[in-house]
């Protein structure tokens, strides 16, 4: 009894065979016949899968692999009309169907089926593609399927995932990942009648069918490979610049002294041999900057700083790509070289390659299913947002680790790590320099607020993500304050817009304060890295300086940008002069930030001049503290030469002049013999234009009313900073004729010609 019911499942396992599927018959084969009793009967041929086409028990999708990959570009093609995004025009569209077509033959011969199709007499014949819009049937698709796909009507049971298109965004992707699916099956040596290629797509690609030409197609459209900047002319070791103890001693300094402002680098997984195995670019890279700052590497430094100039070349000429090439990129922007002028530095450069090589190995994309707590998940995330984490990793070269194993959520969390970080240096550079931000804003950046809770954090991971976020929501403030100014043309009162500006910056900053200090910070006095506070300074200056003008924002507004952008420049320069014990490795960004608080706190300076106030002396006092740290912190050790030293220098002879003309300003005789008067002086301004200048800046109060007292503002809060402002006229009322911030991208205050 056990024996027949053990011979009838494996009756109903055997496949149909083509006529009775076709049919939709039951196939009957007796005794496991090779012909079932319908074909039989009719003396028909009768061929049949090898295997079940059916769903296989537990298996929610019917399609796997080469298979699954030509249902869905059918119903991508399918769902295209003229307008749509996925196919751009007619020619994609007929290649498609093409490959398409191509794979459906493949695939039949690869499963050793010859596709048939009965007459109207029983007789049989082969048939042969010969346009690329004929639609054929795909071996081992069940027949309702095949029915409904050629009403032009999806199935009802085609699993949601089947109907997404991977690649859809990117044509050219998308026709190379057809042609890598295409090039792993072989047509039988014998076939005959070769796939011709349709006249049409002959004529618009122009190319000639040649065998010689396949492995070239083959070799572009292939699969996509880390090109790894490895070789026995470029490891730093073999060559003899440094022995591996050394390296050792390098990165160790690297990661205890270095690694809290240069963000990126994980310890645990950037070890001296993984990364020299990976790219001598950055293993040279991170030993440079260790040696820069080391008293006695300075002929270490030198030969590696040559070194890794060389392995830069040959990694933008040979178009290396590795997520340590974006990394090596990253470590050198901060303390790279200045050149023979303010805009000669290499770091557009190096920014614009490792952005370029972050897009090209899907950096920006989610990785599911994701290693960490996240709202992430295949339905919230779009397919063009998102990478498989095996995927991921077989891009940098690692498909044989398991994506849930330590070492390969580690790798994974690089991935996300040197995107966040290289987000927030992208924004700085941008903030610094003036220049409009070019990284796109991702999904891992929208949602990065809780990406430093995980076992495998890092120890600065807090510090990146707490940068990212205020960097992030800065471009949402000042469009919030931009709309608040607006409507004051609109006709709200004037001084309910300046409430409403007020408290939008005051609950912006608040509730970052109130969170980080916490995360990252010293706990018992809730207080932030000192490096983390300067860029958290600076981000509200930059905020303040972006509506400081805003056309439609009134009197008050404009009073309110100055006092506060004022508090932010002072406060920017005090955090330099009480961190400078932690600021040794500032970076180049960061000695910019500074520059740019000085040249704004130092006009602000020269209003104050003529008001009378003795915020004028102190705040030209601070200035010079912040102008002896800059130069020491950039002359030491002797190989650093810094670009702090140039700006420090630059700043002494700015005000110096602004010095001198407040002392002309002061002693100039008035026409009638009346009691000499204070005028309004920028740096900028000589003598000689002092005298001419007769503009609406001029301040009519007497010289002798300056008040005797100073104050030292490196020694106080910021609280106490904003007290001090806000309590003492500095002509924040004043017309300021040359202080011209409107937006980022026009903030020219680097231009020192304008100073001298």
């Amino acid at each position: 009894m056990s024996d027949t019911i053990s011979d009838g499942k494996d009756e109903e396992r055997l496949a149909a065979c083509f006529n009775c599927k076709k049919s939709k018959l039951k196939c009957v084969r007796s005794d496991r016949s090779a012909t079932c009793t319908r074909c039989t009967q009719r003396q028909l041929q009768c061929a049949a899968p090898q295997f079940h086409v059916g769903r296989h028990k537990g298996v929610k999708n019917k399609h796997s692999g080469l298979e699954k990959a030509v249902l869905q570009i059918e119903q991508a093609l399918r769902r295209s009309q003229p307008g749509t995004e996925q196919i751009q025009d007619a020619e994609q569209a007929t290649e498609l169907r093409y490959l398409l077509d191509r794979s459906r033959e493949l695939l039949g011969t690869e499963n050793g089926h010859q596709r048939q199709f009965s007459g109207a007499n029983g007789s049989h014949r082969e048939c042969s593609v010969t346009s690329p819009r004929h639609t054929s049937t795909s071996r081992g698709t069940p027949s309702s399927q095949v029915e409904s796909r050629e009403n032009g009507t999806p199935s009802r049971e085609i699993d949601k995932d089947q109907l997404d298109l991977d690649d859809a965004e990117n044509p050219l992707q998308l026709l190379a990942r057809t042609s890598e699916l295409l090039s792993s099956i072989r047509p039988p040596a014998n076939s005959h009648g070769g796939y011709r290629i349709p006249a049409k797509s002959l004529s618009v690609r122009n190319l000639p069918v040649k065998n010689d030409d396949d492995g070239d197609l083959r070799k572009f459209f292939g699969r996509f490979q880390p090109r790894l900047d490895v070789g026995e002319d470029l490891d730093p070791v073999g060559l003899g610049l440094l022995s591996v103890a050394e390296a050792e001693a390098l990165f160790l300094y690297f990661y205890e002294k270095l690694a809290h402002t240069r963000w990126g680098i994980d310890p645990v997984i950037h070890t001296v041999d993984f990364v020299r195995s990976r790219s001598p670019f950055l293993f040279t890279s991170i030993a440079a900057a260790s040696a820069l700052f080391l008293p006695s590497m300075e002929s270490m430094y030198r030969r590696l700083s040559n070194h890794r100039k060389k392995i830069a070349g040959l990694v933008m000429a040979k178009r290396y790509k590795s997520v340590e090439i974006v990394l090596a990129f990253m470590v050198n922007i901060p303390w790279i070289s200045a050149g023979e002028h303010w805009a000669d530095d290499e770091t557009s450069t190096y920014m614009s390659m490792a952005l370029s090589i972050a897009l090209d190995l899907s950096l920006n994309k989610i990785i599911l299913p994701s290693s960490m707590e996240s709202p992430f998940s295949r339905d919230s995330v779009a397919m063009s947002d998102r990478i498989s984490a095996r995927k991921a990793l077989a891009v940098d070269g690692f498909g044989e680790v398991d994506p849930d194993s330590v070492l390969g959520r580690r790798l994974l969390r690089r991935r996300e790590r040197t995107w966040l970080s290289l987000f927030v240096l992208e924004r700085g550079v941008c903030l610094a320099r003036g220049r409009n931000p070019v990284l796109p804003m991702s999904p891992l950046i929208e949602n990065c607020d809780r990406w430093h809770m995980c076992d495998l954090a890092d120890r600065w991971d807090g510090s990146i993500v707490s940068v990212a976020v205020l960097r992030r929501d800065l471009a949402k403030l000042i469009t919030n304050l931009r709309v608040t100014c607006d409507s004051y043309a609109n006709g709200v009162v004037e001084p309910t817009v300046v409430d409403r500006l007020k408290n939008e910056i005051t609950m912006f900053f608040d509730r970052w304060y109130q969170t980080w200090p916490l995360q990252i910070g010293d706990r018992e006095q809730l207080s932030l890295p000192p490096y983390v506070e300067i860029l958290a300074s600076h981000t509200r200056l930059s905020m303040y300086s972006s509506v400081i003008n805003h056309s439609t924002a009134p009197v008050a507004a404009r009073h309110f940008f100055r006092s506060a952008g004022l508090s932010s420049a002072l406060n920017v320069l005090r955090v330099a002069v009480q961190g400078e014990g932690q600021l040794r490795s500032m970076p180049n960004n960061t000695a910019i930030m500074i520059s740019f608080a000085a040249c704004f706190a130092l006009r602000v300076s020269t209003v104050a001049d003529g008001r009378g106030s003795s915020l004028a002396p102190s705040i030209r006092g601070l200035i010079s503290e912040t102008i002896d740290v800059l130069e020491r912190i950039g002359s030491a050790p002797v190989q650093r030469k810094g670009l702090s030293c140039l700006f420090a220098g630059q700043l002494r002879e700015i005000l110096k002049l602004a010095s001198r003309s407040a002392e002309v300003t002061r002693s100039l005789p008035e026409p009638n013999g009346d009691e000499p008067e204070a005028t309004v002086v920028f740096p900028g301004m000589n003598a000689t234009q002092l005298a001419t200048h007769h503009g609406p800046v001029q301040m009519h109060m007497p010289a002798t009313t300056l008040p005797p007292d100073y104050l030292l503002f490196s020694t106080m809060s910021n609280d106490q900073l904003d007290e001090a402002i806000n309590n003492t006229d500095v002509g924040l009322d004043a017309a300021w004729e040359d202080f011209q911030f409107q937006h980022a991208s026009e903030l020219d205050w680097m231009d020192w010609s304008t100073f001298a």
